[in-house]
């Protein structure tokens, strides 16, 4: 696989950890942008210095629920509100168990990823989720490229 840009917005360092350990596990070679806030990721993903030319546009997001300073589902709603991100695969990674949560998200993420307690568990699982948005997200762009008549 060709090396991707991933954005995570993540606070803990032992979950970035594992992220970083599920992307090499899958065979994920990429960039991974981390943000320890989602106020700090929207700063650097929408903010009003962002123009066309020196936009991040990342393959995926990566989103914890609760970081600090943002309320997860507002920042998921902004950043898809964003027109420059809109088509970008985003997953909700999280240990919630509240049903609310998964729903909620469900109706603005890609994925929703219950971060599993088991480590090989948790490699699996957010590994093959990211390599799925990250299919995913090619077959988007490519749709959007239509053949002349």
């Amino acid at each position: 696989m060709k090396s991707v840009h991933i954005v995570l917005i993540e606070d803990n360092p032992a979950d970035v950890f594992l992220v970083e350990m599920a992307l090499k596990e899958s065979g994920i070679t990429c960039e991974l942008t981390k943000f320890r806030s989602g106020q700090e990721a929207l700063t650097a993903l929408c903010g009003p210095e962002q123009t066309q030319t020196n936009a991040l546009v990342p393959d995926a997001i990566l989103l914890d629920l609760n970081t600090p300073k943002s309320d997860g589902f507002q920042v998921l709603i902004k950043l898809k509100q964003s027109p420059r991100l809109a088509h970008v695969p985003m997953a909700i990674i999280t240990s919630s168990q509240t049903s609310s949560d998964k729903h909620r998200t469900s109706l603005q993420s890609t994925r929703y990823i219950q971060k599993p307690t088991a480590l090989q568990d948790f490699l699996t699982t957010v590994g093959q989720a990211v390599r799925e948005m990250l299919d995913e997200g090619r077959a988007s762009k490519d749709s959007l490229i239509q053949p002349l008549p």
